[in-house]
């Protein structure tokens, strides 16, 4: 029955209690099973079978590795037990309890059994009948930082270490037989992970002792005079195993550096897909890999994930890349395809489904996954099937399933694709949300060069070119003639014969049409150049709307800038990308986004960049045949502006 307890001052503990005799245990473990989201303790109290000692402990149930109750039996962690009137302390061990059967403290393999009967040395273990067993739920959560295996299962124990131990200190309890050449020793073993192989677990060593005669300093001296111990089914000099307990300690501080790319280069079937890509991520940022489609950016993913082979260096976290097996659970992926999640279950079902590789318990992934969905936004839609789910919906119970092993660095393939301008924009908030609340690298793959605005580094990529530029956004505008800021002028009317003007100012570098207003980039102090500019256009007697001194450039001047420059150069095809301020300028209906327009005028060719990468305006193929319009509408254009001056003059 409930009771409650007095612990702290002004503060009250609620204890649920029940009492069970030795043959109510199938009742017991339904008791159990009904809270196996808590933690559980138990008392105990018997008798050594052999002796008639009374004996009494307490100590944790314990559940499976993942977090279920056994169905016909449970296992008691003995914290701390006494034996006789003499209250003899007796030490921490498994006892396992089940229906019409007697206990033991340390149960012995089979196979070694009867070589220990043999050995007068040895003392079997006493066996436990029990009486009474004193269940109690403080109605504390089970998050699971203790997993407990059995021999069987000391397979799966490895497989569930083996990527724990990258990311955590893990202190373990092994009971089990050290088999030497020339003795068999019960023992207990505590410790921590130092490594864990195909086939072994070494284990650090801080105490080790025969449960028989844990007095014996010889026998403890003889256990520890290594002080690393190998864990195996079999094999001389290792111990066998028959119940192991690890418990998840505090997380390791990995290095800094998240991310490191160095000359890496993919070549497919003897074609260079990309070549010398260089870029850093670092602990807490956010990057964005920007570019078009077929400029590289997916092979570059996929290197990185491992699934195409590469040439020059990629570290994940100070770990070779390669190492696949290692890393894999330090990362989170966003696929492109929502497909790929369960349209007929749930967005927690789906969390639950795709959660359960990595060993975790149904219950924590539930915990979780509420958690993340509300963060998300979405928790109103948890339990509807993903299919009735809106794109934006959808993308965020994608970005959850990701989330929920609790990775450092998620990667996400093109996740506004598809999105209206206010979706792409809130999807971003909760991107800023999962960073900084959760503290999880991000690294996100976008046709949108607006979004490069959000990020902390960015890595541009150019189709036919690959890899472009690593840098700050500021910094990859900073690096464009003008060092970022541009001299911007508007006109009544823009046609070539402005912009041939402009191109011939002496100083300017670069000229960019947005419309009606035009972007020059120079390296000369804006005062100088306003003027030439000034006394060029009155002198051709076009008239000016206004002009302004200094404005920053955003990535639609980038780009066009880089664009005309390698077409210029004859390297490769246009970038297609988009221009900053989404939020101010597209969500809240400001502006309309207009995009640039770089000129080769000696080409009488111009290049257009555009919102949209995938959305191409003007490719290389189309400048050929684009070139004879633009000449006849150039033509036209200019006979007509010659006309009108001449009617003015």
């Amino acid at each position: 029955m409930p009771k409650k307890r007095e612990s702290l001052p002004n503060t009250e503990e609620i204890i649920e209690e029940s009492i069970f005799s030795k043959r109510q245990i199938i009742d017991m473990l339904d008791w159990v099973n009904a809270r196996r989201g808590f933690e559980l303790n138990c008392q105990i109290t018997g008798n050594w079978s052999h002796t008639g000692v009374f004996f009494k402990g307490h100590g944790k149930i314990l559940k499976k590795y993942d977090g279920s109750i056994f169905q016909d039996r449970f296992y008691l962690f003995l914290t701390e037990a006494v034996l006789g009137k003499d209250d003899i302390l007796i030490g921490r061990r498994v006892i396992e309890i089940q229906y019409k059967q007697r206990l033991q403290p340390l149960q012995i393999i089979r196979e070694t059994k009867k070589k220990l009967e043999k050995n007068d040395d040895i003392n079997l273990p006493e066996i436990i009948e029990p009486n009474v067993f004193v269940l109690r739920n403080a109605f504390k959560k089970d998050l699971q930082n203790q997993i407990f295996f059995r021999n069987r299962d000391f397979e799966r124990a490895i497989n569930m270490l083996s990527p724990l131990i990258q990311r955590y200190e893990i202190s373990a309890f092994i009971e089990g037989i050290l088999i030497a050449k020339d003795r068999q020793i019960p023992c207990i073993i505590s410790g921590t992970v130092n490594k864990v192989s195909e086939k072994e677990i070494f284990i650090s060593v801080l105490n080790a002792f025969n449960p028989n005669d844990p007095l014996n300093d010889d026998t403890k001296e003889w256990l520890t005079q290594n002080w690393t111990i190998e864990i195996a089914q079999e094999g001389i000099n290792k111990v066998h195993p028959k119940y192991l307990i690890f418990e998840i300690g505090k997380e390791l501080s990995l290095t800094k550096r998240i991310l490191d790319v160095k000359d890496l280069t993919v070549v497919l079937g003897g074609r260079t897909i990309i070549h010398d890509v260089n870029f850093k991520l670092e602990k807490g940022e956010i990057m964005g890999i920007i570019g078009e489609s077929g400029s590289g950016k997916s092979t570059t993913l996929k290197a990185i994930l491992g699934e195409f082979d590469f040439q020059g260096e990629i570290r994940a976290f100070g770990i070779d890349a390669r190492d696949t097996k290692t890393i894999a659970p330090f990362i989170g992926y966003v696929p492109q395809d929502l497909s790929r999640m369960y349209g007929e279950f749930n967005c927690l079902e789906n969390i639950v489904a795709f959660g359960r590789q990595y060993g975790i318990s149904d219950d924590i992934l539930i915990q979780r996954g509420k958690k993340i969905l509300a963060d998300l936004g979405i928790e109103d839609v948890a339990n509807q099937l993903v299919s009735s789910l809106s794109g934006g919906q959808k993308r965020r119970a994608s970005i959850a399933i990701a989330m929920v092993h609790n990775p450092y660095l998620i990667f996400l393939d093109e996740p506004t694709s598809g999105l209206d301008p206010l979706a792409r924009y809130e999807l971003w908030e909760f991107l800023d949300i999962i960073n900084k609340n959760y503290g999880i690298t991000l690294c996100v793959i976008s046709h949108y060069l607006d979004e490069i605005e959000y990020c902390d580094k960015a890595c541009i990529f150019l189709r036919g070119i690959g890899f472009y530029a690593f840098n700050t956004p500021e910094g990859l505008k900073n690096n464009i003639p003008g060092g970022g800021l541009a001299l911007e002028i508007t006109l009544d009317l823009v046609s070539l014969d402005s912009i041939e003007i402009l191109k011939e100012i002496e100083g300017v570098i670069f000229v960019i049409q947005r419309g009606e207003r035009i972007r020059i980039l120079s390296q000369v102090p804006s005062e100088i150049l306003a003027q030439r500019v000034l006394i060029a256009l009155e002198k051709a007697k076009i008239a000016i709307h206004s002009i302004d001194y200094k404005v920053s450039v955003d990535m639609i001047d980038y780009f066009t800038y880089i664009s005309v420059v390698h077409q210029q150069k004859g390297e490769g095809d246009l970038g297609h990308l988009s221009e900053s301020e989404l939020k101010r300028k597209t969500t809240l209906g400001e502006q309309s986004l207009t995009e640039g327009i770089g000129y080769i005028l000696e080409q009488r060719q111009k290049i257009k960049v555009s919102i949209d990468s995938s959305r191409k305006i003007l490719d290389l193929e189309d400048l050929k045949d684009q070139n004879k319009e633009d000449k006849s509408s150039t033509s036209s254009e200019t006979k007509k502006h010659q006309s009108e001056q001449k009617k003015q003059i």
